[in-house]
């Protein structure tokens, strides 16, 4: 008797957490303006688009970034502007995602990278277990960096489901900051 309430409370339990997972929305619906603009169908748009700047990393990997600017014709000051960042991975499972960041990410996004340039000089020579930086955006970037023990890499990912990495040098977080800090320059023109 006591076994067929436990196997029946364990069916009941599957069923309703298989129902309730099934239940949650997949974030496939865009997030930033870039985004919501792109996703119109049926209307011409004009894309400018000029190249910030690409950073390599470790084993095939890099970061493109591009200045983008997009509006339909006829309604050029409904302009919408931002970054297009594109973390391609190399090697045998080469893949690549995109992320867009809308103007009010992008000076934060190139707050975050001071900081993390300022901590690594302060981390410099510190054991550590493991700790972790990370500035992520609306649109599904992430920029970091880790320490474990006395080593720190730096590192950026683009997607939600199977997103693309890229690992860098920690040096290379000042040329990155470059190339952001270009794209804002651009957009500003």
């Amino acid at each position: 008797m006591i076994r067929r309430v436990l196997v029946g409370c364990c069916v009941v339990l599957l069923l309703v957490s298989t129902f309730a997972y099934g239940q949650q929305p997949i974030q496939n619906e865009p997030v930033t303006k870039l985004e919501q603009f792109l996703a119109k169908k049926g209307k011409l748009i004009i894309k400018d688009t000029h190249e910030a700047g690409v950073l390599n990393g470790q084993y095939g990997t890099k970061i493109t970034v591009d200045a983008m600017t997009i509006y339909e014709p006829g309604k050029e000051t409904d302009k919408i502007s931002g970054l297009r960042i594109e973390v391609r991975e190399g090697g045998r499972l080469e893949r690549s995602n995109t992320s867009f960041l809308d103007m009010d990410e992008v000076e934060s996004l190139s707050q975050a990278i001071s900081y993390m340039i300022t901590l690594l000089g302060k981390w410099q020579g510190i054991n550590r277990e493991y700790t972790e930086v990370i500035f992520s955006t609306k649109g599904d970037f992430i920029l970091g960096i880790y320490q474990k023990g006395t080593k720190v890499t730096a590192f950026s990912k683009s997607g939600i489901i199977s997103p693309a990495s890229c690992y860098f040098a920690t040096s290379d977080l000042s040329t990155l900051k470059v190339i952001v800090d270009k794209g804002n320059s651009l957009l500003a023109q």
